[in-house]
């Protein structure tokens, strides 16, 4: 046995007293979620399900890191730095320059089911039953004829001391961030293409009125999302819901978010006569760059502000496959999120939802292809957004979205 340790005149040392952060009172609760759509992805594999761990605690705690940004973010006056600081408190952080911080909030997983597996798409690309319209959000699994798991259930413990911590409502903190996260996120890839969408069977139940979802979502709102300015790259939920769409009622949540994306994908692919040449912009605009013939109007890429990279193919085979991302950062995820939420008697109703901050890469634009990679506009004027049709003049293309859906 080692012997305590003694000073210099050879009397014994008390050892100090160690108190665990944990000595405070803490506050727990458990809460039980389902999926109202399929999970894509989850795993430890990019876009794939894990098989033995189909959600993780490392996912979720990272959904919830996002979500406390979006609502809490705007108290920094826009200086990144002491917003992550703030972030790194409540979440804790890895070990870098200095040393790892414990989060303050503790995640549990328990009693995960993960439902069925499905196929979106059969043999040589087509949509399986049922999947005709969602195939459209679906087509990263095209290829390699991935799957989805469907009913998945899982319930989530939380813990966080009940004081308050460096002069933060931790409980508030949470509360904002759990809100924003069950309200407009979901687990797994593709969540703001309706995937893996949440739903506490805990929480208050909507109701079967567009009109009431959108003022108890208002409520939330103006409750949980803080008042100032955020840093440029840090998206934000809109205090005043100004960005926010509830459509509905449906029979069921695939129906609601059937619709969402049906209204998406004929926005995004608008046609002349609906099997025409398309009416948007950017095929004559990489023809005429391709100095192929065009009479091409607006040369800009406004469809850039629904998510990066863009792949653009031909069916003569020329020009080349051409994709549209950023310069500097190639990928960047869409500001605008579909999903469905879930309402009284089973029903639903959809929710299309643009999240404020920078919607294009910093750095700009370019298109790549073989022979040529020219750099990009996406931003429009009145004048050409007058001349695309899809957006009836309207220059902010997610807002003329928006104001399609009914």
């Amino acid at each position: 046995m080692r012997k305590p340790p003694k000073d210099e005149q050879g009397k014994t040392l008390t050892p100090p007293v160690v108190k665990s952060r944990f000595l405070n009172e803490m506050v727990s609760c458990v809460r039980r979620y389902k999926l109202l759509t399929p999970l894509f992805g989850g795993g430890v594999v990019s876009g794939k399900a894990d098989p033995i761990t189909i959600i993780r605690g490392s996912s979720i705690r990272g959904q919830l890191r996002f979500w406390w940004r979006a609502c809490r973010g705007g108290k920094f006056d826009g200086d990144l730095k002491e917003m992550k600081k703030y972030e790194d408190t409540l979440w804790g952080a890895a070990g870098a320059e200095k040393q790892g911080l414990p989060s303050q909030v503790q995640i549990k997983m328990g009693n995960a089911k993960k439902g069925k597996e499905i196929q979106p798409f059969e043999r040589r690309g087509r949509p399986a039953d049922d999947w005709s319209i969602l195939s459209y959000a679906a087509f990263p699994l095209q290829e390699s004829q991935g799957s989805v798991m469907d009913g998945v259930t899982f319930e989530l413990t939380i813990s966080y001391p009940k004081t308050n911590t460096n002069g933060m409502n931790i409980g508030e903190e949470v509360a904002a961030a759990l809100w924003a996260w069950e309200t407009f996120g979901g687990i797994g890839a593709r969540t703001r293409r309706g995937f893996g969408a949440l739903h506490c069977l805990d929480g208050p139940v909507l109701p079967t009125d567009t009109n009431r979802v959108k003022q108890s979502l208002k409520a939330g709102l103006l409750q949980h999302v803080v008042e100032g300015a955020w840093p440029q790259d840090v998206p934000y939920l809109n205090r005043d819901g100004k960005d926010l769409k509830v459509i509905g009622v449906f029979s069921d949540p695939q129906k609601a978010w059937e619709k969402l994306i049906s209204e998406l994908r004929r926005f995004r692919q608008s046609r002349e006569g609906g099997r025409g040449p398309s009416l948007w912009p950017e095929p004559d605009e990489i023809r005429r760059l391709f100095k192929k013939n065009s009479d091409q109007r607006v040369a800009k890429f406004p469809r850039a502000y629904f998510g990066l990279p863009i792949v653009f193919h031909f069916k003569d085979d020329y020009p080349d496959d051409t994709i549209l991302e950023g310069k500097e950062y190639s990928r960047r995820a869409s500001p605008l999120i579909l999903r469905p939420l879930a309402c009284d008697q089973d029903k639903a109703v959809g929710l299309a939802l643009i999240l404020g901050g920078r919607q294009l890469p910093p750095g700009g634009l370019v298109l790549k292809s073989e022979t040529i990679q020219p750099e990009a506009q996406a931003k429009l004027t009145t004048a050409e957004a007058e001349e695309i049709l899809p957006l009836d003049g309207n220059p902010d293309v997610l807002d003329a979205f928006l104001k399609t859906l009914n």
